[in-house]
């Protein structure tokens, strides 16, 4: 009987660490193919964001005419940005590190404090600039890391395409891969991540559209230079929730006040106009409870994907985040799903 005992035990233990090293080895091997996890997960993202949209056009045309006309219209728009916006950008970036020490110089006190910075900060706007180059100039270049974008790119492009054109194709993959008794719950916690997902991209996309265009309108209306760069940066800073208004107005403020008080007063009423609009009116119609995450969640995640991947942990932060509060909010149902 104690023998017996005892092969139980050893039984259990050899199984134990057969778990253990498959384990190691699963996260070994996510590590190594790191790269092509996080381009697929960009196009779980996209295909979650446009998805809805082909539904809704495949019921007046052919979905696979849908694919092609959601594809023409976002190459369009980033040919258009490619060729209309990034150029008088980087003119902007590198006319303002030229003049920076210029602008500063004229807040009085505040020149003394951040003198020693000055450089650094020219630094990265030059920086800045030339990368931004690179991008925009980098459709004549033939280097490695160009042509590993390229591929990435086309890739994502690609892989979005088919699946958004094969209708459910997340659904039907699951049903190929799924055991029979767990197919529609796991389903639908997959379409729960997809719809907090893609409707954190949709809305998010249109917010930073809507505060660009208006932080511009503002801006040139006011005769504000590098008004284009200022309202880019306006949107960008849109991701971050309530910090985000605030770094959008930082650099505007400044450089109006160079100019003159009252531009500086004119823009800091513009921006708040602005921002009382976004918040009372623009976020509960376009985000609402689109991700349902806490701002304070929403800010860690930016930082966290910002130390691990730089822009692109910047970009897929919250849409893991939100991932992983669906996977969180499930988890009863998922422990079940094991027995």
């Amino acid at each position: 009987m104690e023998k017996g005992i005892d092969r139980i035990k050893i039984d259990i233990s050899t199984t134990t660490v057969i778990k253990i090293a498959l384990a190691i080895f699963l996260v070994w091997f996510l590590y190594v193919i790191r790269d092509i996890v996080v381009l697929f997960f960009i196009v779980l993202v996209i295909v979650a964001a446009l998805g809805p949209l082909v539904d809704r056009m495949s019921k007046h045309i052919p979905r696979f005419l849908s694919v092609i006309i959601l594809s023409i219209v976002f190459l369009g728009l980033l040919g258009a940005i490619g060729y209309l916006i990034v150029p008088p950008i980087i003119t902007q970036l590198k006319t303002l590190a030229i003049n920076l020490p210029i602008i500063i110089s004229k807040l009085g006190p505040i020149y003394q404090s951040i003198q020693h910075s000055i450089g650094n900060y020219q630094e990265g706007l030059f920086n800045l600039s030339s990368q931004l180059g690179k991008i925009s100039s980098g459709l004549y270049s033939t280097t490695l890391g160009f042509v590993s974008g390229i591929v990435a790119f086309f890739t994502i492009l690609v892989l979005a395409f088919y699946l958004l054109l094969e209708q459910d194709a997340i659904k039907n993959f699951l049903h190929q891969t799924v055991p029979g008794e767990r197919k529609e719950k796991i389903f639908e916690i997959t379409k729960k991540i997809g719809q907090k997902m893609g409707g954190w991209l949709r809305g998010q996309v249109l917010m930073m559209l809507i505060i660009g265009v208006a932080d511009s309108i503002a801006l040139v209306s006011l005769g504000i230079p590098y008004a284009l760069t200022l309202a880019v940066w306006g949107g960008i800073t849109e991701v971050i929730p309530y910090i985000g208004p605030w770094l959008g107005l930082a650099p505007a403020l400044i450089i109006a006040f160079t100019i003159s008080p009252l531009k500086g007063l004119l823009i800091l009423i513009a921006y708040v106009i602005i921002q009382q609009l976004e918040s009372q009116f623009l976020v509960p119609k376009i985000l609402g409870k689109a991700v349902g995450l806490s701002p304070v969640i929403i800010i860690l995640a930016l930082l966290i994907g910002a130390k691990l991947m730089g822009i692109l942990g910047v970009i897929i932060a919250v849409p893991v985040a939100a991932a992983l509060s669906v996977f969180i909010q499930e988890w009863p149902e998922i422990k079940n799903l094991r027995n």
